[in-house]
Protein backbone atom coordinates (compact mmCIF):
# COMPACT_ATOMS: atom_id res chain seq x y z
CA UNK A 1 0.00 0.00 0.00
CA UNK A 2 1.33 3.75 -0.60
CA UNK A 3 0.79 6.59 0.73
CA UNK A 4 0.26 8.54 -2.85
CA UNK A 5 -2.61 5.86 -4.01
CA UNK A 6 -4.27 5.00 -0.51
CA UNK A 7 -5.31 7.42 2.61
CA UNK A 8 -6.15 5.90 6.00
CA UNK A 9 -6.97 8.49 8.71
CA UNK A 10 -9.11 9.32 11.65
CA UNK A 11 -9.03 12.67 11.29
CA UNK A 12 -12.32 14.11 8.87
CA UNK A 13 -10.12 16.75 7.18
CA UNK A 14 -8.27 14.11 5.51
CA UNK A 15 -10.83 13.16 2.75
CA UNK A 16 -10.23 16.15 1.00
CA UNK A 17 -6.68 14.12 0.31
CA UNK A 18 -8.95 12.68 -2.73
CA UNK A 19 -8.34 15.59 -4.13
CA UNK A 20 -4.90 14.56 -4.70
CA UNK A 21 -4.09 13.48 -8.65
CA UNK A 22 -2.60 10.45 -7.46
CA UNK A 23 -5.17 9.48 -4.39
CA UNK A 24 -7.67 6.49 -5.51
CA UNK A 25 -9.14 5.80 -2.06
CA UNK A 26 -9.92 7.67 1.02
CA UNK A 27 -10.85 5.93 4.47
CA UNK A 28 -11.61 8.16 7.86
CA UNK A 29 -12.23 5.88 10.68
CA UNK A 30 -14.84 6.63 13.71
CA UNK A 31 -16.35 4.74 16.41
CA UNK A 32 -19.26 2.78 15.54
CA UNK A 33 -22.30 4.42 17.01
CA UNK A 34 -24.51 1.90 19.43
CA UNK A 35 -27.41 3.50 18.99
CA UNK A 36 -27.71 2.57 15.23
CA UNK A 37 -26.10 -0.88 15.51
CA UNK A 38 -28.63 -1.81 17.82
CA UNK A 39 -31.40 -0.01 15.54
CA UNK A 40 -30.55 -2.31 12.97
CA UNK A 41 -30.22 -5.61 15.07
CA UNK A 42 -33.43 -4.95 16.35
CA UNK A 43 -35.19 -4.21 13.10
CA UNK A 44 -33.18 -7.33 11.48
CA UNK A 45 -34.55 -9.95 14.61
CA UNK A 46 -38.06 -8.20 13.77
CA UNK A 47 -38.37 -8.70 10.04
CA UNK A 48 -38.14 -4.98 9.21
CA UNK A 49 -35.10 -4.37 7.84
CA UNK A 50 -36.16 -4.92 4.76
CA UNK A 51 -34.28 -5.25 1.50
CA UNK A 52 -32.92 -1.67 1.46
CA UNK A 53 -34.52 1.25 -0.87
CA UNK A 54 -32.90 4.04 -2.81
CA UNK A 55 -33.46 7.89 -2.61
CA UNK A 56 -33.02 10.93 -4.01
CA UNK A 57 -31.76 13.11 -1.09
CA UNK A 58 -31.37 17.16 -1.17
CA UNK A 59 -28.62 18.01 1.30
CA UNK A 60 -29.75 20.10 4.28
CA UNK A 61 -32.95 18.84 3.79
CA UNK A 62 -34.25 15.87 6.11
CA UNK A 63 -34.55 12.84 3.97
CA UNK A 64 -37.59 10.87 4.28
CA UNK A 65 -36.01 8.05 4.37
CA UNK A 66 -38.30 4.19 4.96
CA UNK A 67 -36.55 3.31 8.16
CA UNK A 68 -38.69 1.16 10.55
CA UNK A 69 -40.36 2.88 13.73
CA UNK A 70 -37.44 1.21 16.14
CA UNK A 71 -35.14 2.91 18.83
CA UNK A 72 -32.22 4.29 17.45
CA UNK A 73 -34.48 5.25 14.23
CA UNK A 74 -33.71 8.98 14.67
CA UNK A 75 -29.87 8.12 15.12
CA UNK A 76 -29.82 6.29 11.71
CA UNK A 77 -31.87 8.93 9.83
CA UNK A 78 -29.62 11.93 11.55
CA UNK A 79 -26.30 10.16 9.85
CA UNK A 80 -27.35 9.54 6.76
CA UNK A 81 -28.52 13.16 6.14
CA UNK A 82 -25.05 14.19 7.96
CA UNK A 83 -23.29 11.66 5.26
CA UNK A 84 -25.31 12.93 2.35
CA UNK A 85 -24.45 17.11 3.02
CA UNK A 86 -20.80 16.02 3.77
CA UNK A 87 -21.28 13.72 0.28
CA UNK A 88 -22.25 17.40 -1.54
CA UNK A 89 -20.26 19.76 0.04
CA UNK A 90 -16.95 17.53 -0.81
CA UNK A 91 -18.31 17.43 -4.51
CA UNK A 92 -20.74 20.20 -4.97
CA UNK A 93 -23.94 18.31 -6.16
CA UNK A 94 -27.12 20.10 -6.14
CA UNK A 95 -28.59 16.16 -4.80
CA UNK A 96 -27.57 13.16 -3.72
CA UNK A 97 -28.71 9.34 -4.74
CA UNK A 98 -28.32 7.53 -1.83
CA UNK A 99 -29.25 3.84 -1.46
CA UNK A 100 -29.22 1.18 1.48
CA UNK A 101 -28.05 -2.33 0.40
CA UNK A 102 -29.47 -5.52 3.02
CA UNK A 103 -27.26 -8.12 2.08
CA UNK A 104 -27.09 -11.68 2.66
CA UNK A 105 -25.00 -12.42 -0.13
CA UNK A 106 -21.71 -10.62 -1.69
CA UNK A 107 -22.52 -7.35 -3.95
CA UNK A 108 -19.45 -7.50 -6.05
CA UNK A 109 -17.68 -10.45 -4.69
CA UNK A 110 -15.14 -9.57 -7.52
CA UNK A 111 -12.79 -6.91 -7.52
CA UNK A 112 -13.33 -4.03 -10.04
CA UNK A 113 -14.03 -0.27 -10.53
CA UNK A 114 -17.15 1.70 -10.51
CA UNK A 115 -18.34 3.27 -13.38
CA UNK A 116 -18.83 6.50 -11.43
CA UNK A 117 -16.76 9.99 -10.61
CA UNK A 118 -16.81 9.99 -7.06
CA UNK A 119 -18.64 7.27 -4.36
CA UNK A 120 -18.87 7.21 -0.83
CA UNK A 121 -19.54 3.74 1.05
CA UNK A 122 -20.10 3.25 4.95
CA UNK A 123 -20.69 -0.14 5.80
CA UNK A 124 -23.32 -0.32 8.97
CA UNK A 125 -23.25 -3.75 9.85
CA UNK A 126 -20.84 -6.38 8.37
CA UNK A 127 -17.85 -6.90 7.04
CA UNK A 128 -16.56 -3.31 5.19
CA UNK A 129 -16.04 -2.61 1.55
CA UNK A 130 -12.53 -4.36 0.76
CA UNK A 131 -9.74 -2.66 -1.61
CA UNK A 132 -6.63 -3.67 -3.57
CA UNK A 133 -4.25 -0.84 -4.10
CA UNK A 134 -2.93 -0.33 -7.64
CA UNK A 135 1.00 -0.98 -6.33
CA UNK A 136 -0.55 -4.18 -5.54
CA UNK A 137 -2.85 -5.06 -8.52
CA UNK A 138 -2.68 -6.04 -12.42
CA UNK A 139 -5.28 -3.74 -14.01
CA UNK A 140 -4.78 -5.76 -17.38
CA UNK A 141 -6.81 -8.71 -15.55
CA UNK A 142 -9.81 -6.94 -14.43
CA UNK A 143 -13.09 -7.73 -15.80
CA UNK A 144 -13.68 -9.79 -18.64
CA UNK A 145 -9.65 -9.64 -19.20
CA UNK A 146 -9.73 -12.37 -16.09
CA UNK A 147 -11.32 -14.89 -18.57
CA UNK A 148 -13.49 -15.91 -15.74
CA UNK A 149 -10.70 -17.12 -13.73
CA UNK A 150 -11.01 -16.25 -10.04
CA UNK A 151 -9.33 -13.47 -8.60
CA UNK A 152 -6.95 -15.32 -6.76
CA UNK A 153 -6.32 -17.08 -9.78
CA UNK A 154 -6.66 -14.51 -12.39
CA UNK A 155 -3.14 -12.73 -11.94
CA UNK A 156 -4.75 -9.50 -10.70
CA UNK A 157 -3.41 -9.58 -7.10
CA UNK A 158 0.06 -9.33 -7.27
CA UNK A 159 0.09 -9.35 -3.16
CA UNK A 160 -2.75 -10.70 -1.41
CA UNK A 161 -1.44 -9.20 2.12
CA UNK A 162 -1.99 -5.75 0.91
CA UNK A 163 -5.55 -5.71 0.66
CA UNK A 164 -7.34 -3.68 3.14
CA UNK A 165 -10.73 -3.57 4.37
CA UNK A 166 -12.68 -0.78 5.76
CA UNK A 167 -14.38 -0.74 9.61
CA UNK A 168 -17.64 -0.67 10.73
CA UNK A 169 -19.00 3.02 10.15
CA UNK A 170 -16.11 3.93 8.39
CA UNK A 171 -16.76 6.74 5.91
CA UNK A 172 -14.94 5.62 2.26
CA UNK A 173 -14.41 7.49 -0.55
CA UNK A 174 -13.69 5.75 -3.85
CA UNK A 175 -12.73 7.61 -7.62
CA UNK A 176 -14.40 5.66 -10.38
CA UNK A 177 -13.49 5.43 -14.15
CA UNK A 178 -15.55 8.58 -14.75
CA UNK A 179 -13.35 10.79 -12.52
CA UNK A 180 -11.96 13.29 -14.13
CA UNK A 181 -8.47 12.68 -15.25
CA UNK A 182 -8.68 9.23 -13.86
CA UNK A 183 -6.10 6.83 -13.29
CA UNK A 184 -8.37 3.68 -13.19
CA UNK A 185 -10.18 4.22 -10.16
CA UNK A 186 -9.92 2.41 -7.00
CA UNK A 187 -10.01 -1.58 -7.26
CA UNK A 188 -12.84 -2.68 -4.46
CA UNK A 189 -14.88 -5.95 -3.47
CA UNK A 190 -17.84 -6.33 -1.42
CA UNK A 191 -16.82 -9.49 0.78
CA UNK A 192 -19.58 -12.05 2.19
CA UNK A 193 -22.14 -11.07 5.17
CA UNK A 194 -21.43 -12.95 8.71
CA UNK A 195 -23.60 -15.60 9.27
CA UNK A 196 -26.67 -14.82 10.05
CA UNK A 197 -26.10 -11.54 9.65
CA UNK A 198 -27.44 -8.82 6.93
CA UNK A 199 -24.35 -7.13 5.53
CA UNK A 200 -25.88 -2.86 5.47
CA UNK A 201 -24.39 -0.70 3.40
CA UNK A 202 -24.74 2.74 2.29
CA UNK A 203 -23.73 4.13 -1.05
CA UNK A 204 -24.29 7.89 -2.25
CA UNK A 205 -23.86 9.37 -5.60
CA UNK A 206 -23.86 12.41 -6.83
CA UNK A 207 -26.94 13.60 -8.94
CA UNK A 208 -26.54 16.52 -11.02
Amino acid sequence: MTAETIHLSDNLASLAAIFDADTELCLYRRPPNADIAGYLRRAEQNGLLGLGWRRIVTPGEAADLPLADLPGRDALQADIDWLCELYATLTGCPQVGARLEVLSLPMCPRFHVDRVGLRLLCCYQGPGTEWLPSSAANRSRLGSAAQGLPDAESGLILDAAAIGSAPPFAVLLLKGAEWPESKGGAIHRSPAPHPGAARVLLALDAVW
